[in-house]
């Protein structure tokens, strides 16, 4: 049993954590019931599964704390893979995210990571590009003064995309554990390195970076023409119902019988980008016009 929040010391080291975060312990605390996460969850993708080791934790772990033993290792929550439908590795736009915030993957809330998730899931269906900029344009991270919490993402002054996955996202940060890295040369490109770093922040980051929207970020004619697409759709779309078509091979159909609307508006979606394509064809050929 987690103790009384006021009884709760603050952990050397970590005064920029809030000190609730500290209440939890994880509730994996043997190879076995780790294990039975690997068995029951798809964690990763084939090709990585020799390269990660599931890990459980010590009663005086907690999942803010950097790293004090080898190999590297990162902390995650079981619902990103039970309830979210997340994979190791990471997307490459997941990785982007969470180096433009600066956080780790338990540093964000589960709900952003629906959002995270959603997006990548309704751009499959429409036919757009996975794009940070165009993301950012549609959300916000607000933070405070330390100490620091976990991470929540709301929509930016033009509304968000999607509902949060639950509106009470209950017993998940318990349910942490390590992902470990087993013989990955920081050296070699992959799932985890880039260039010898971490693909993302493996860690919690003492300085999470705050936007609102997508700022100075420059977009392309495609990224602009997706926005005002994707501000047509009937916002807040449903996150779980966005979530469950991931895998499915009738994703369009799924959208179409929950909104109405939708099957116009993946017609006006493909039809512009078709314009858009063809400018930029144009454009690259010193053309100035759509033909």
């Amino acid at each position: 049993m987690n103790p009384p929040k006021d009884l709760v010391p603050g952990i050397p080291g970590y005064d920029w954590v809030r000190r609730d975060v500290g209440e939890f312990q994880s509730v994996f605390r043997s190879f076995l019931e780790v294990n039975a996460v690997w068995r029951s969850h798809r964690i990763c993708d084939p090709s990585i599964s020799q390269m990660i080791r599931l890990e459980p934790c010590q009663a005086d772990e907690r999942v803010y704390m950097g790293s004090s033993t080898d190999p590297p290792h990162f902390y995650v929550y079981q619902c990103f893979f039970r309830d979210l439908g997340a994979c190791l590795p990471f997307t490459q736009f997941e990785c982007d995210f969470l180096n433009f915030i600066n956080s780790a993957p338990c540093q964000l809330h589960p709900n952003s990571w629906g959002f995270l998730r959603a997006f990548q899931v309704l751009c499959s269906i429409l036919g757009i590009g996975v794009s940070l900029p165009i993301f950012l344009h549609f959300y916000q991270l607000k933070i405070g003064v330390p100490p620091y919490g976990l991470l929540s993402l709301s929509g930016s002054k033009d509304g968000g995309l999607f509902t949060l996955y639950s509106q009470s996202y209950k017993n998940f940060k318990q349910e942490f554990f390590r992902v470990a890295l087993v013989d990955v040369d920081p050296l070699e490109d992959g799932a985890f390195y880039f260039g010898g770093l971490p693909k993302f922040p493996f860690y919690w980051r003492q300085a999470p970076a705050r936007f609102h929207g997508e700022g100075k970020l420059q977009m392309t004619a495609a990224e602009s023409a997706a926005i005002k697409n994707l501000e047509a759709l009937p916002r807040p779309l449903d996150c779980k119902l966005v979530l469950s078509l991931a895998n499915s091979a009738y994703k369009e159909r799924g959208l179409e019988s929950e909104y109405p609307v939708f099957p116009r508006l993946l017609g006006f979606v493909e039809a512009h980008f078709a314009d858009v394509s063809v400018l930029s064809v144009c454009r690259h050929h010193g053309q100035e016009q759509v033909v």
